[in-house]
């Protein structure tokens, strides 16, 4: 046949068919062998792990039955003969079952088993290590807006012995611009808010004397840098804001306020002649639309849930577009 001449169109269809049947064939039986070795190693593990676990209570004669049968699958693997090893499984399955079958959990129990040991990690991580929350409002604009979706750091300032208020363990201390989840401190005049959780800014620590001048924060006689960077709008009705960059002795994050008011509401607490120890004071960064310490008092560290560090899911329920409902820019972002 000339060389520069292709073979027939069918010829080449016929010879890609016999290649993909072999090269199935091929596949086929290294897959068969695979799963046969792979079944063969996993029954003489859990026979094996029977057998130890149980040897006070299996009868001899038994056990030497299925060590004989683990020993005859054993040499069927090291043979590699895939009828001999399917074989020989089959033959241990059978003794495994005829003399161990009482010591073997049933599926209903590992099931079970392992139903239990997810809902009980569950609840583990929950209580002691992360714990998700939803931003039902809009005090904490424009760091958090309603639907946003968090993850709060239950360890970062230690960890609460059940039912007690100790703390152990702790990896931070809790520091001015930190942003905290809490349960509502003031239940005494207000039982209704009893476990609610409310999420705000620390703004005081212990030892701490708080004032107002006007926008700006002065935290033991020192005046809190703020710079205006413009004009901030609320999604949610177009009102628009004065915003201004805080820089809270090291911690840099975004605050607003109303335009047309030359000052904020110093509520009930402020001036503050000391922040209590053991207590902070928090404050909402939607200055003027937040119920914060300046109108119920300090919040007792026992109070605290964790720290909030991450938005995992951000969804706006006011806009009418479906397809814009999810905030993809928010979604995975930290929280300053």
């Amino acid at each position: 046949m000339d060389p520069f001449i292709l073979p027939p169109f069918e010829n080449i269809e016929t010879d890609r068919f016999t290649i993909y049947t072999q090269t199935s064939i091929m596949l086929g039986l290294w897959s068969k062998e695979a799963k046969a070795r792979n079944r063969a190693k996993q029954l003489i593990s859990q026979t094996q792990v029977l057998l130890s676990k149980n040897s006070a209570k299996i009868n001899p004669e038994s056990a030497a039955v299925v060590n004989k049968k683990i020993a005859g699958t054993e040499m069927a693997l090291a043979g590699g003969n895939t009828e001999e090893i399917i074989r020989r499984t089959s033959d241990l399955e059978g003794a495994s079952r005829d003399y161990l079958s009482r010591f073997a959990k049933s599926k209903l129990r590992q099931n079970v088993e392992a139903l239990v040991f997810a809902v009980a990690l569950a609840l583990l991580i929950r209580t002691f290590v992360f714990q998700p929350f939803k931003i039902p409002s809009g005090s904490m604009i424009p760091t958090l807006l309603v639907g946003d979706h968090l993850l709060v750091s239950k360890f970062i300032y230690g960890t609460k012995i059940p039912f007690t208020d100790k703390i152990v363990f702790p990896i931070e201390q809790i520091k001015r611009g930190d942003v905290i989840v809490f349960t509502y401190p003031n239940t005494e005049h207000d039982p209704s808010k009893n476990n609610i959780y409310y999420i705000k800014r620390v703004v005081g620590i212990p030892g701490d004397r708080i004032e107002l001048d006007g926008r700006q924060l002065v935290i033991n006689g020192q005046k809190v840098p703020i710079e205006f960077t413009g004009t901030y709008m609320d999604e949610r009705n177009g009102e628009q804001f004065d915003e201004y960059g805080e820089d809270l002795f090291g911690d840099e994050h975004t605050v607003i306020y109303r335009k047309g008011r030359d000052s904020t509401n110093k509520g009930s607490f402020i001036p503050v002649s000391v922040v209590p120890e053991g207590h902070v004071f928090v404050m909402g960064d939607n200055r003027d639309n937040s119920q914060d310490s300046r109108f119920w008092g300090f919040v007792p560290f026992g109070n605290i849930a964790g720290k909030a560090f991450l938005i995992h899911w951000s969804w706006d329920f006011e806009s009418p577009d479906i397809a814009n409902k999810v905030r993809w820019n928010r979604i995975l972002s930290g929280i300053d």
